[in-house]
């Protein structure tokens, strides 16, 4: 994932036109992007039927 933020932040910062003493902006909007994009990936739990309960009915 370090490399996959490296080349994303390198992107933009070029983009940008380079600007200097940017770095952890570029690199932290970088991880923001790829999280995301990963958690937009991601199923939801399914939700489980309700079990319905025997009752024992005593004679």
């Amino acid at each position: 994932m370090h490399e996959q933020v490296q080349r994303r932040a390198y992107a933009m910062w070029e983009a940008d036109g380079r600007p200097e003493g940017q770095d952890q902006a570029y690199w932290f909007k970088a991880v923001s992007e790829i999280a995301s994009e990963a958690a937009k990936s991601i199923k939801p739990p399914r939700k489980r039927a309700a079990r319905n309960k025997k009752v024992s009915k005593a004679a």
